[in-house]
């Protein structure tokens, strides 16, 4: 069984007070068990302020995590602000792995490091739970991960983030190791033991009717969507009036149905150059189905009002969420619109349940979790317009 405590601070420029802040609330000498573990979320200048690092040292267990332009906890959430989520038990374990110097890598070779790293996690027992913090990768992706995972004889669960810096600086997407905090490094952290983690998840357009008016997927590589229904990607947008005119400098996002059923959300941010191709968030598949949506900040809230409706019901609680960025797009100058909607929702779920939810809340780059597909086998997906959780208890 894991316990879950979280602490919260905007104190930015004061390593000192952030510590005895984060202390005062975690209170992990007197709440931490055998096994411990820190996820901390944070504004990419807690780096270069050093608060990261202090608060690292002052917690003496292990600390993992990334980089967050909006956090959350209990009733608090901010953008220029950093949260931790203490992890801990004394009959689960942790083990953690690193991946470095990414960037300087060829895609190959980061596979074969990560398959590697997954032979050794799974060496002696298999793991309940692997928890990846991803750099924001060129060569590397969360596709690649998911599919590396995927294709093991007994595929593991993945529940994580790739690290974004929404204010798009380049070397500031960092991942966490304790007192090391890189814009190339991916780390993963193993849960062995009493532990059964639950999954949701919720797209923003999860109330639509996607039963039909899906288009099939003719030409596809990698990220980059070459042509729908036999003709290039771009002819095909600006025949069904999804964009006008020469503009392509917009966000599009896309419902997609893989050949094996699954579905996904994908976000094409715009053209691959000197093409009519569209590139995408994550790895698009030929002979899928795909649909255009439109994205707007009902959407968005609604949506989370939808998973948090849910946990009230089935009274889970030890929640850590993932919400993505574009979400944050959706809401234009609201952008703390949803996680004030979590607060609100939370409320609700002390008033039924007579207990407080204790949650931390995260924007993504792409949120990492697993679906189950028509066969009920467990399939890892890299996901975008989606607010995903996973419980503990």
């Amino acid at each position: 069984m894991i316990k879950m405590y979280t602490a919260f601070t905007e104190q930015i420029d004061d390593p000192e007070a952030a510590v005895r802040e984060i202390l005062e609330q975690l209170k992990p000498e007197e709440n931490k068990l055998k096994n411990t573990i820190g996820i901390v979320h944070f504004y990419h200048e807690f780096v270069e302020t050093d608060v990261c690092k202090a608060i690292a040292a002052a917690l003496h267990f292990d600390t993992v995590g990334g980089v967050s332009s909006y956090v959350g906890t209990a009733d608090r959430y901010g953008d220029i602000a950093l949260t931790v989520t203490m992890l801990t038990s004394d009959d689960v374990n942790f083990s953690i792995r690193v991946v470095e110097d990414v960037s300087a890598k060829p895609a190959e070779q980061v596979t074969d490091e990560v398959t590697r790293m997954c032979a050794e996690l799974c060496a002696k027992e298999q793991p309940k739970l692997v928890m990846p913090f991803l750099a924001m990768g060129r060569y590397f992706t969360g596709d690649n991960l998911v599919n590396i995972v995927n294709a093991l004889p007994e595929p593991f669960p993945l529940y994580g983030t790739v690290a974004f810096n929404m204010n798009m600086v380049e070397g500031t997407h960092f991942t966490m190791l304790n007192d090391k905090a890189s814009s190339d490094m991916h780390v993963f952290v193993a849960l062995y033991g009493n532990i059964e983690p639950k999954f949701h998840i919720v797209s923003a357009f999860f109330d639509e009717d996607f039963q039909s008016g899906f288009a099939t997927i003719t030409g596809a590589e990698e990220s980059v969507l070459k042509s729908i229904d036999g003709i290039s990607t771009l002819q095909y947008l600006k025949e069904h009036r999804i964009i006008s005119g020469t503009s392509t400098l917009v966000v599009l996002p896309a419902v997609l149905i893989y050949p094996n059923g699954t579905q996904v959300v994908r976000a094409f941010p715009g053209l691959v150059e000197g093409t009519e191709f569209f590139w995408a968030t994550g790895s698009i598949k030929e002979g899928g189905k795909i649909k255009f949506a439109h994205l707007d900040s009902n959407k968005t809230v609604v949506s989370a009002e939808h998973i948090m409706k849910e946990l009230t019901k089935l009274k889970e609680n030890d929640v850590m969420m993932y919400s993505c960025v574009a979400r944050v797009w959706s809401l234009g100058k609201k952008y703390f619109a949803e996680a004030q909607e979590i607060v609100a929702r939370a409320d609700d779920y002390q008033q039924t349940n007579n207990v407080p939810l204790n949650y931390s809340l995260a924007y993504s780059g792409g949120e990492i979790c697993p679906i189950w597909d028509k066969d009920g086998k467990m399939i890892n997906i890299l996901h975008n317009y989606t607010l995903v959780a996973c419980t503990f208890s």
